[in-house]
């Protein structure tokens, strides 16, 4: 009997070593005036960082039982952790500023985790944590490590834009989250049904220089429907078990005529197993209805042709397309 209790004894010391080794301190630095509020959602953020880290050590799927996390966040969280790869934080402490939501909860931003299974350029990540007013986890998205967003929300000089641009931000990371969880239905809600999908590849042609024939690149656009699209990306997700794909780089542009349209442009990394590549990609984005932003218009241009990168004035922007409403 003795034994057995020292057994449970030494089983419990233990675990409680194990997990210390794993807890992870978050401190909310400003940008909050609630305290009470402010205690939770360090509370809630730091449980939710060291749980990571404890399921990492332990090969196992996270449990959220002490941690006040919505559902769908759980299984932003669980998609993450079964198509990217498990992951832990890779500091035991975070001092943040809080940043306020256009929606009026809050967001936690560059907590930098380590995913193993991952190539080494995408070893290094961050997490994105959105908070509900009372301080409820409410989403989670995947980003680039140290990405700088000053500049994309410094475009929004009055509120109004600002506010939008935030909308704008959450949306397009969110949207990135989808491609590395293989989420093929928010993909499939967030093209509009008429949606244009463009696709520019670099192919060589002939061209003749003093009698000497000359091969040359260039870039040929072929077009999509959102059904073929959507079919090709599924049946990608369906072969490659890892995806990581970046997006980097952003500009935000308003159209000059429909003030609810606007255009994002960024720098797209594609890696998985059996495909890699680089270019711009381009989303024409339409937030007339605020909470069910569209997208109408996405393209893909190659980052380089004929040994040169690609021409500021060639990516596709907001004014390259004729609407009409």
């Amino acid at each position: 009997m003795r034994r057995r209790i020292l057994l449970v004894a030494g089983f419990f010391l233990l675990m409680c070593v194990a997990k210390s080794q794993f807890d992870v301190k978050v401190h909310i630095l400003d940008g909050m005036s609630d305290s009470l509020l402010k205690a939770k959602i360090e509370d809630n953020s730091s449980r939710f960082l060291s749980e990571m880290g404890m399921a990492f050590a332990l090969g196992e799927q996270p449990v959220f039982d002490s941690i006040d996390i919505l559902p769908t966040a759980q299984k932003t969280i669980l998609s993450i952790w079964t198509e990217t790869g498990h992951f832990n934080c890779s500091v035991t402490e975070i001092d943040r500023k809080i940043m306020h939501r256009a929606d009026g909860g809050y967001q936690l931003r560059d907590i930098p985790v380590f995913m193993p299974e991952a190539e080494n350029a995408g070893q290094k990540q961050s997490l994105v944590l959105n908070f509900t007013k009372g301080g409820t986890i409410c989403e989670i998205y995947q980003i680039p490590e140290n990405q700088d967003i000053s500049a994309v929300l410094d475009g929004g000089k009055e509120v109004k834009e600002f506010i939008r641009r935030q909308r704008i931000l959450d949306f397009v990371e969110k949207f990135r989250t989808a491609y590395n969880t293989k989420d093929t239905g928010f993909l499939k809600m967030v093209f509009s049904d008429n949606a244009l999908i463009i696709t520019g590849k670099v192919v060589k042609v002939a061209t003749t220089d003093n009698t000497v024939s000359v091969p040359k690149e260039k870039i040929v656009y072929t077009t999509q429907t959102k059904k073929q699209y959507l079919d090709k990306l599924a049946y990608l997700f369906k072969i490659n078990k890892y995806l990581n794909i970046e997006f980097k780089d952003y500009e935000i542009q308003q159209h000059p005529k429909y003030p609810d349209l606007y255009g994002v442009v960024f720098f797209q990394v594609w890696n998985t197993e059996y495909y890699k590549d680089k270019g711009y990609v381009f989303l024409m984005i339409d937030f007339a209805n605020e909470n069910e932003p569209m997208i109408h218009i996405r393209t893909w241009q190659p980052e380089k042709y004929n040994g040169q990168q690609l021409k500021k004035e060639e990516v596709f922007r907001v004014t390259s397309f004729d609407i009409t409403r």
